[in-house]
């Protein structure tokens, strides 16, 4: 189905949610599959589309506890959910041999519980300051832009392996967004406008793991 005459606020975006994390064998989530550097930027690149960005428990602060697939089932659907669980795994590569965790056990659950304690850590204090600073430069500089977005706003300006430039262009002005998660060094894209995040901060190409935005006033400004 063609969506692409919905508004950006049409749209909900997410890098992980509790699907995605939930359904994986050992509950892992992307700041353990991708690494932090690489989620930083991804993080970046959600918190600044003009989309409705989501995120998911925990994320604010880089929680790394996993959140596995748990339920408070008995008698024969517990069985079965367990049985179907393991099965479900067993032939997925990567994953012989591997003890899927039990649903219905009460340490599945357990394990799944945020760490508050790492909110308090010199790493999580780092990680919601980044959020804050994020989402404060979020609502100064994307959402104005929101109230007359229409759509078949965005086009995307270039893409190669770990490496996209998009832009949406408002009434009040032009939002871009590059960032480079390869190994392989990327020429800044043409890019309109005055640069209000970038990661890390006064790049003049894109290095792995970093991401420019910048923002270009409209005709109505």
């Amino acid at each position: 189905m063609n969506s692409r005459h919905q508004p950006p606020v049409a749209f909900v975006d997410f890098i992980q949610n509790h699907d995605q994390v939930g359904n994986r064998a050992q509950g892992e989530r992307l700041i353990e599959l991708a690494g932090a550097d690489r989620t930083k930027v991804l993080l970046a690149a959600l918190l600044f589309s003009p989309h409705i960005p989501l995120l998911f428990m925990g994320e604010e602060y880089g929680e790394t506890n996993p959140f596995l697939f748990f339920t408070d089932f008995h008698g024969d659907l517990a069985k079965a959910v367990r049985e179907g669980r393991a099965k479900e795994f067993a032939g997925h590569a990567g994953h012989e041999g591997e003890s899927v965790p039990d649903p219905n056990a009460e340490s599945t659950f357990e394990l799944s519980k945020l760490d508050w304690k790492k909110l308090e850590s010199d790493e999580g204090k780092a990680w919601l300051t980044l959020t804050k600073t994020l989402l404060a430069l979020r609502k100064q500089h994307i959402v104005p832009l929101l109230a007359s977005a229409a759509g078949n706003s965005g086009t995307v300006v270039k893409t190669a392996q770990g490496f996209f430039a998009v832009c949406w262009t408002f009434p009040q002005g032009t939002l871009s967004i590059a960032l480079n998660i390869d190994a392989t060094t990327q020429p800044l894209p043409d890019q309109p406008g005055e640069t209000i995040f970038s990661w890390p901060q006064g790049i003049r190409d894109l290095p792995q793991h970093s991401v420019i935005v910048r923002l270009a006033p409209g005709e109505t400004q």
